[in-house]
C-alpha cells in the first residue's frame, strides 16, 4: 500500500503540473479535462519467475491482491473483472473552468461509451454514419453534458457489461448482475443498496426477466451468444 500511495502522489502531482501549464499558456479557460479510472481496483497478482528487488523496483511485480482490493473498493463488492460496483463503479472527475461549477456533484450514472457522445455534442459535430464507404457502428452512448451543466438528467436507457465471467444490466437504479453464465442472476435496486448487499431476486421474478431479457438481446445485437 505505501507504494500505491506513491503512484498516486506522483500522478497527483504531475496533474498539478499539467494543470499549471495550462494556465500559464492562457488555455485553461478553453480545455475540458476528464479523470477516470478504467475499473475498480484490481486483485490480480502477477507472479514472474524472475521477479525480485524490493516492492517498488522495476524488477518486482508484488500487487494489491484481494484482500486490499476489496479496502480500496469500499464499500463496494469485489474488483476489477467482476461487474459488481467494486468492479465498475468508478468516479469521474470532469474540470471545465467557467463552464462546470466548482465543488458540484452528479449521480448521473455514465459509462465510457458516453464519451464519444459528449464530445460530439460540445464540438456541434454529427458522428459519420460511414467511413471510407464502410458503415460505422452508431454511437452507443449519450451525451453527459446535461449532468455537467447541473440538470437533472435521467439516463434514456440500460447500461450493459459483459467482461470474462462478469454480466451485468442497470436500467434506472434497478441492476442484474451474476459471475458466470452457469449462475444465478442477483438483483439490486442501486438507490438504497449501492453495495449490493441484498439480493431481490426471489422478491421481483418479473423484473429479473425483463432485464435479463434485455441482457440478451444487447448481446445477440453485439454479436455474441448467450450460450458463451
Amino acid at each position: 500500500m505505501e507504494v500505491y500511495a506513491a503512484m498516486i502522489d506522483r500522478l497527483d502531482q504531475n496533474i498539478g503540473r499539467v494543470l499549471l501549464a495550462l494556465e500559464e499558456t492562457g488555455r485553461s479557460e478553453n480545455t475540458l479535462i476528464l479523470f477516470v479510472s478504467d475499473n475498480g481496483a484490481s486483485a490480480e497478482v502477477v507472479r514472474l519467475d524472475d521477479d525480485y528487488g524490493e516492492i517498488g523496483t522495476l524488477t518486482r511485480w508484488s500487487s494489491l491482491g484481494p484482500d486490499w482490493a476489496n479496502v480500496s473498493n469500499t464499500p463496494f463488492r469485489y474488483y476489477k473483472n467482476y461487474s459488481y460496483e467494486g468492479g465498475i463503479n468508478t468516479p469521474l472527475i470532469v474540470y471545465w473552468p467557467g463552464k462546470i461549477a466548482a465543488g458540484t456533484f452528479s449521480a448521473f450514472p455514465g459509462h465510457f461509451i458516453d464519451i464519444m457522445a459528449t464530445f460530439t455534442d460540445i464540438a456541434g459535430a454529427t458522428y459519420p454514419e460511414e467511413f471510407n464507404g464502410t458503415a460505422i457502428t452508431p454511437l452507443q452512448g449519450e451525451s453527459l453534458l446535461p449532468a455537467f451543466r447541473g440538470e437533472q438528467a435521467e439516463r434514456s436507457g440500460a447500461l450493459y457489461w459483459e467482461w470474462w465471467e462478469g454480466q451485468a444490466v442497470r436500467e434506472g437504479n434497478w441492476k442484474l448482475v451474476r459471475w458466470g453464465s452457469d449462475n444465478a442472476w442477483e438483483l439490486y435496486h442501486l438507490s438504497v443498496d449501492p453495495a449490493e448487499t441484498v439480493n431481490l431476486a426471489s422478491d421481483y421474478p418479473e423484473q429479473v426477466r425483463v432485464l435479463e431479457q434485455e441482457f440478451t438481446t444487447w448481446k445477440n445485437s453485439m454479436g455474441g451468444s448467450t450460450a458463451d
